[in-house]
């Protein structure tokens, strides 16, 4: 019986360990850049979105890549969001009549939360933020990252007609990711 050649050997669990790192860091490099660069273009817009921690990126067309395929029928918000500091007090007014979705992603790209114009009835949305660290003493209602990184996404449906465009734009300004008020401490 013949025993396999060690670089075989070595060839094949390098392999296996380039593609382990590569599906497990991957994705998470991307998420970090993505994070990284969303909240450096929230503190850099200038105006009153600069506070809230929202980007409003211009309308998308075919020289943005920023989204992997954007489309042009949607306006985009987004706020990357770190969660060690505490919660994250999540606004928008949801008057908008045509579809929206709000989409929350872990830093691993695992979208973990989504709410849309279906779901919300046209109540207007006020969600809690929490880390993996509070998930024991969260509250109900409050949604739990499974990260204390990640980012949220706010699609809009638009068309070319400006009123449907304008009021996308009204809403969109809406959207607020804000420190949350402490919370009390549980006692033990």
């Amino acid at each position: 019986m013949k025993r396999p050649h060690i670089h075989v050997v070595i060839a094949l669990a390098l392999g296996i360990a380039v593609h382990a790192l590569t599906v497990w860091a991957l994705p998470r490099i991307i998420m970090d850049r993505i994070i990284t660069l969303g909240g450096g273009n929230a503190q850099a817009q200038s105006g009153s979105q600069a506070s809230t921690g929202v980007y409003l990126p211009p309308p998308t067309d075919h020289t943005q890549r920023r989204i992997v395929m954007p489309s042009p029928d949607l306006l985009y918000a987004t706020c990357a969001f770190d969660l060690r500091e505490g919660p994250l007090r999540i606004r928008m007014e949801s008057s908008y009549s045509r579809y929206w979705s709000i989409a929350l992603y872990a830093s691993t790209t695992d979208n973990f939360f989504v709410v849309n114009d279906r779901k919300t009835a046209r109540q207007d949305i006020d969600l809690t933020l929490v880390g993996p660290r509070q998930a024991d003493s969260a509250s109900p209602g409050e949604v739990i990252s499974p990260t204390e990184r990640g980012f949220l996404l706010l699609r809009l449906l638009v068309n070319d007609d400006r009123a449907v465009r304008a009021a996308a734009e009204a809403t969109r300004r809406t959207l607020r990711c804000d420190r949350a008020q402490a919370r009390a401490a549980t006692p033990h």
